[in-house]
């Protein structure tokens, strides 16, 4: 593979990463905006309750609501990282993939090199014995012609 092709692979699993991260972050952030909501509209029910001071069992359900959204915000958290682990492990990936694309690629170049340099001297060789030939075919014939013309030239008898 030449360089420019492995630049395009290597772009490619950047972008592709990239739009993952970013997929991941605005997931983080809708629920970051979800978990605000949820907060502003408890310290609202806490406040309303302060106001009329709350019951025991008012003060509870408070509480269970409070832990409850913290079990939740856990949980989002855990799921957003695993989220954002699993994209970088996929990004790590197709990565890796393109390597290993480019490393075959230009493990292909040089057999084929090799092929090109091996051809080129069979060929070198092949033009060298024909031209060989040639010049001994060539000396083989001006052999005959003076073999010829000296027994025409001897004095019959």
């Amino acid at each position: 593979m030449d360089e420019k092709t492995e630049k395009l692979v290597k772009s490619e699993a950047r972008k592709y990463a990239d739009v993952e991260v970013a997929e991941e972050l605005a997931s983080l952030r809708s629920q970051i905006s979800r978990m605000r909501d949820s907060g502003s509209s408890s310290s609202q029910q806490s406040q309303s309750s302060k106001q009329s001071q709350p019951s025991q069992g008012q003060q509870n359900q408070l509480m269970q609501q409070i832990q409850q959204f913290n079990g939740q915000t856990q949980q989002q958290l855990q799921q957003a990282d695993q989220q954002l682990q699993q994209t970088f492990q996929q990004a790590i990936k197709t990565l890796n993939e393109g390597l290993q694309y480019v490393q075959s690629n230009k493990a292909l170049n040089q057999v084929n090199q090799a092929l090109g340099n091996a051809q080129q001297q069979l060929n070198q060789i092949t033009q060298q014995q024909s031209q060989q030939g040639q010049s001994q075919q060539n000396q083989s014939q001006q052999g005959q012609g003076q073999q010829t013309s000296m027994t025409s030239q001897q004095p019959l008898g």
